[in-house]
Order: C-alpha cells, then sequence, then structure tokens
C-alpha cells in the first residue's frame, strides 16, 4: 500500500500504534502543566504575565513562585507540536487498516469540532473564562480541522509556511514595518494579522476580530493565536513524516539513531536560543535584555529576568528555548523507550500520556472544583499548592487507568475522539 502522507514509497511495515516516547514526553508535559493549574487555583502568589504588551516586572518575582511558572512554559508547544506529530502517525495507522481518505478526513475534523467544544464549555467555565475562550485546545482543534485538508501539501510546502508563521517578527521589523508603518513595531504583519492594515484603512471592524483571532492575544476571547501556534503544528507535522519513514525503514539501532538527531535539533536550538536572546533584542524577543544599544538593563543576567520570555505569543526565543527542550527530551525517551529501566518505571508517565485529553479535563475538575465552589481561589502558599498537585496525580492515575480500558473496551465509541 502507498501511504499519501509520504512523498516516495516506504515498506508496508505496519507503524506501532503507539510510540512509548511520545506518549512519555507528552506525559511529562502533561504533568508540570497540572502544576500550573494547580497554581492557578490554589496558589496565592502564583507568578503569572508573558505578554507582550506588559511590561517586565520592575521587581524581580520570587524566586520559586517564578520557577514553577517557568517549568509550565514548555508544556503548550509540545502538546501542540505533538499533536501534528499524531496527525501523521495517526493518519498512517488508519491508512494501513484500509480506512478510506475521506473517512481520514472526516476523524480529523470531527476530532477538532470536538475540541472545541470541550474548550468553549468546560475549559472556559473552569477557567472563569468567556464563552468563546481561545485556549490550548481550540488552537489544536483548529489545526485539526486545518491539517485534515492540508496533510496532503508536499512536506516542503508545510516546513515552508510553519517556519513563515513562526518567524513573523522578523518579517514585521524588516519587511511589512518599513512598508506600511515606519518605526513602530507592530508583533506581527503575516497574512493572518495583514488584517490589521486593512483596518488601518478601511476601518472594518470585523477585519479586527479576524486579526485578534489569528495573532492578537490581548483579544477578550484567548489566549493562542492561531498564527504562530499553527506553524508549531505544521513543524510537527514535518517531524511526524520523518518519524514514519524512520519507523519503517526498522534500520539498526533505529532508536538510537533517531535519539541522535534529535540532540543535535535540540542542541542547536538552545544554543541559537542563548545566543540571540543574550545578544539580540527585537524582533526576535518581546523582553530583550538590552534597554538600548550597548546597554544592558539591571540585572539582567538574573534568572527571573534572562528567562522572562513572552508566551502570549510566543516569541522567537520561547519557541527555540521549549522546543529545543522537547527535542532533547524526546531524545532520551527514544534512546532508553527499549530498556527494562524506562518499562518499568516510566508506565506512570506514559498513561498520562496516552489519555492526555481526558486527563485534562479530568485534572481542571479536580484542581478547580474544590477553591471555586467553597470560594478558596488562591488562598493558599505554594507549599499547600505543590502537595495538592501531588495528591491530584496519585487521585488522577487510577482515574485514568480506567477510562483507558475503557476506551479500549469501546473503540468505535466517540471516546475514540477523546
Amino acid at each position: 500500500m502507498k501511504v499519501q502522507i509520504m512523498e516516495e514509497n516506504s515498506s508496508s511495515t505496519p507503524i506501532s500504534s503507539r510510540i512509548p516516547a511520545i506518549d512519555f514526553v507528552r506525559g511529562l508535559a502533561i504533568i508540570l502543566m497540572a502544576l500550573d493549574h494547580a497554581s492557578t487555583y490554589w496558589n496565592y502568589n502564583r507568578f503569572f504575565g508573558e505578554f507582550w504588551f506588559i511590561n517586565r516586572p520592575e521587581v524581580l518575582p520570587d524566586f520559586w513562585q517564578f520557577v514553577v511558572r517557568f517549568l509550565s512554559h514548555w508544556c503548550a508547544p509540545t502538546f501542540v507540536f505533538l499533536a501534528g506529530t499524531s496527525i501523521v502517525l495517526s493518519e498512517a495507522k488508519r491508512l494501513e487498516k484500509g480506512t478510506t481518505d475521506s473517512d481520514i478526513t472526516k476523524h480529523f475534523i470531527i476530532r477538532g469540532l470536538i475540541l472545541l467544544l470541550i474548550e468553549w464549555t468546560i475549559i472556559a467555565w473552569l477557567f472563569q473564562a468567556a464563552p468563546f475562550y481561545f485556549g490550548v485546545l481550540a488552537a489544536i482543534g483548529v489545526g485539526l480541522i486545518v491539517f485534515a485538508f492540508a496533510r496532503k501539501l508536499n512536506t516542503k510546502l508545510i516546513l515552508g509556511i510553519s517556519l513563515f508563521l513562526l518567524l513573523d517578527d522578523i518579517f514585521a521589523e524588516f519587511i511589512w514595518n518599513p512598508l506600511f508603518q515606519p518605526g513602530y513595531h507592530p508583533v506581527s504583519f503575516t497574512p493572518f494579522y495583514i488584517g490589521s492594515i486593512f483596518e488601518e484603512l478601511f476601518s472594518g471592524s470585523y477585519l479586527y476580530w479576524l486579526r485578534a483571532a489569528t495573532y492578537n492575544p490581548a483579544w477578550p476571547y484567548g489566549l493562542y493565536p492561531l498564527d504562530p501556534w499553527l506553524g508549531v503544528l505544521g513543524l510537527g507535522v514535518v517531524f511526524g513524516r520523518w518519524l514514519y519513514q524512520k519507523q519503517q525503514q526498522q534500520t539498526h539501532n533505529m532508536h538510537q539513531q533517531i535519539a541522535k538527531n534529535l540532540v543535535i535539533i535540540g542542541g542547536t536550538g538552545l544554543i541559537s536560543f542563548f545566543i540571540i536572546h543574550t545578544f539580540q533584542g527585537l524582533p526576535t524577543s518581546f523582553f530583550p535584555i538590552w534597554i538600548a544599544d550597548g546597554i544592558l538593563m539591571e540585572n539582567a543576567f538574573a534568572f527571573q529576568n534572562y528567562f522572562f520570555m513572552s508566551k502570549y505569543p510566543p516569541s522567537i526565543v520561547f519557541l527555540l528555548w521549549t522546543l529545543s527542550g522537547m527535542c532533547l527530551a524526546l531524545a532520551l525517551a527514544f534512546y532508553l523507550q527499549e530498556t527494562e529501566v524506562f518499562q518499568k518505571w516510566a508506565k506512570p508517565i506514559i498513561l498520562f500520556g496516552t489519555t492526555a485529553l481526558f486527563f485534562y479535563c479530568a485534572h481542571l475538575v479536580l484542581y478547580g472544583f474544590v477553591p471555586l465552589v467553597f470560594g478558596l481561589q488562591k488562598a493558599f502558599p505554594l507549599e499547600v499548592t505543590l502537595l495538592v498537585w501531588v495528591l491530584g496525580l496519585l487521585i488522577l492515575f487510577p482515574i485514568c487507568m480506567w477510562f483507558r480500558e475503557v476506551k479500549g473496551r469501546y473503540p468505535r465509541s466517540l471516546l475514540q475522539y477523546i
């Protein structure tokens, strides 16, 4: 069978239904995300505010509060990236089973719509957000719908478009900015954000909402604009295709070779991060450590200053840091996934990774229900928050075990989309 996601023929060796290394890294990310969300509901000194339109804190945040928040930065890029990878692996698996191309397209559209429904009902309520809150689930949901069709594009084209969406700050600074608004750094003027230009020319309010929904996280309904995050998901698709080829080749020490390549990519990304973030300001970072040419800000290399990066929207340095770290974590997982130690001790983390969407919904209910119902939001110190986080993980483990068993028992039910 010729797999449509490939640009060339490959062997007919079926791909594994799950790749432990990917589920392990996804599980690690969701555990760190649970820490951040436990802090959201319980921690009265929680640090939060990595928006491009908010100034850097004048006083250094508490170190440990900053670290708790900083650890969660890897989560969203990892989820979105691996969602793109899962599109490829899921498509390959379904094609090998004889599923038609139209049914695969339908599957991705339905799953994307379900993610949007969950975001706009359960998640919006638990976060006490606006009815059409656009969070990470919504960004992934729209990405699934887009790639239900875009998955048929050439890999190089997907890579080029994805990089363009991620490097929009550079385009904004050196291409769109001089052409349209000299002397003003507008954050982005990519094709998605270009509506702002026409808004200035024609005062069309609907174009403001187009711009807001696709890039500007200051709009009332969300934090995860489509422009950069579709680029991250597209990179995940490209990685998924490369990984699929490696899986099909079944070469000697295949996983070690994958790990080696990921170390090279992740290491290069981290080196690039430190060089760019240390010596360059705008447009690669919305919070540069240079306040003027040749003038460093006070305490520039303090941990809380140096690693204070824009997440809403993600700056280039933010994505370099987080995606590089994800690559190194994947490298370690691929290198170890066939060892007895990994297979024994990684099971709880892999369980969370295989039930990620269910975990996401369940953990928000678990951590958020008591504070919301009893009016105890942000009423406790960090030590209590850490205890709540660990207890929550212990409670969620058997619940996720139960869900995985039920889902396996009814593979054709609506549970296949969760």
